[in-house]
């Protein structure tokens, strides 16, 4: 016998009428197609989204800013003119402080505002570290880091409990000073680092994130302690 093929299924669904036939194939015309292409290149890729997103946001919190500052002025003019308007917090307090008095600032949110020195050149950093006579604790961070947003804090506070005479800190940007980079082999952020007599500790260099009870632990194992 020969060999038949076999018959499609739209075929073997028509010889048969006890088979329901198949449903119509779903086919796209040009236009179809073309409009498809065209809403697909219309659709930016999720980069971009995230970019109008956080522009977005960004714009909100400038609008919310600008109206929070135009709300204390009319608050303060009000005040002044002796009308009663319903006034934010920060603006009470600063009409009730008796005049001439200094009314407490709020916390700066900017990470780069730091308590601790701030050395932005390798001058800078010889004349701070490398001739210091104490132990000096070196933080290299950058603005797009973000963990060293974090450690900024840790360390301001680390400065406060130790005297001036038992340790040093300072804080160095690392994008303007890529030779300090290469010369410490600073290749993570943030990375902290204790120099003593000119030279830095070794094994001191320490990569990531650290809260306040680690540093302290850190620091007395090199010999540095804030009593």
């Amino acid at each position: 016998h020969a060999h038949t093929a076999p018959l499609p299924p739209a075929l073997v669904r028509a010889r048969d009428p006890r088979l329901p036939p198949l449903p119509p194939t779903k086919v796209r015309t040009t236009h179809q197609r073309i409009t498809r292409n065209q809403q697909r290149k219309a659709t930016p890729p999720a980069s971009v989204r995230s970019q109008n997103l956080f522009k977005k946001t960004e714009e909100k919190m400038m609008a919310m800013m600008t109206v929070s500052a135009a709300t204390s002025a009319q608050c303060t003019a009000a005040s002044l003119s002796g009308k009663r308007v319903q006034c934010s917090a920060g603006a009470r307090k600063a009409l009730a402080a008796p005049a001439g008095a200094a009314v407490p600032a709020r916390s700066a949110r900017n990470v780069t505002t730091r308590a601790v020195l701030q050395i932005n050149t390798a001058a800078e950093f010889d004349a701070e570290v490398l001739n210091s006579k104490v132990p000096v604790l070196v933080d290299f961070w950058a603005a797009w880091c973000g963990p060293c947003k974090l450690i900024s804090k840790v360390v301001e506070k680390c400065e406060a409990e130790y005297p001036a005479g038992t340790l040093k800190i300072v804080k160095i940007e690392t994008d303007p000073n890529p030779e300090l980079v290469e010369k410490y082999a600073v290749y993570g952020l943030p990375t902290i680092m204790i120099f003593k007599d000119g030279v830095p500790v070794e094994g001191s260099k320490r990569e990531g994130a650290i809260n306040l009870a680690k540093l302290k632990d850190y620091l007395t194992g090199y010999g540095i302690a804030n009593a």
